[in-house]
């Protein structure tokens, strides 16, 4: 009897794991998705590290100064896109933004498609979706940011 009821504990151990290792994926992919969007800020802070990397500052001064630029490029974006700019200059900003955000969105879709084994057509359609859903989300977060800061903390 004792071997029995060992196996249960175990089973109902692993069944556990497997919830929790299926609720902590699906939390790492909204992250994954969540900050793609944040794509143009990023790769501007990487290549303004890199540019002063090469003409040999120090490791200090360029992950503040890359910080800083990250930082600058997303408040610019959203300021320009918020505030009385042209249209021509706000859709090109809003265009800029979520072209680097479904661009890794498409990316990221495409790794979770070779990830998961699927075939061809199945990867590209994956890759699309994700792209896609990518782009909406930082569209929607640059025009509206207000929306995405005022939205209510989940409660116990």
């Amino acid at each position: 009897m004792e071997v029995v009821a060992g196996a249960s504990d175990r089973g109902m151990f692993m069944t556990l794991m497997l919830i929790l290792g299926a609720i902590a994926a699906l939390y790492c992919l909204r992250l994954l998705f969540r900050s793609a969007k944040f794509a143009l800020p990023v790769c501007a802070a990487i290549a303004l590290g890199f540019a002063l990397r090469d003409l040999g500052f120090g490791w200090l001064t360029i992950l503040g100064s890359a910080l800083i630029a990250g930082l600058a490029v997303l408040a610019l974006g959203r300021r320009l896109v918020g505030g009385a700019a042209p249209f021509p200059v706000k859709l090109c900003v809003i265009l800029m933004f979520v072209g680097a955000a479904a661009f890794a969105g498409y990316q990221a879709g495409t790794a979770l498609a070779i990830l998961g084994g699927l075939e061809a057509g199945a990867k590209h359609g994956l890759a699309f979706l994700s792209g896609l859903l990518t782009g909406y989300a930082s569209w929607r977060d640059l025009v509206s940011p207000a929306v995405s800061a005022e939205r209510p903390a989940l409660s116990v």
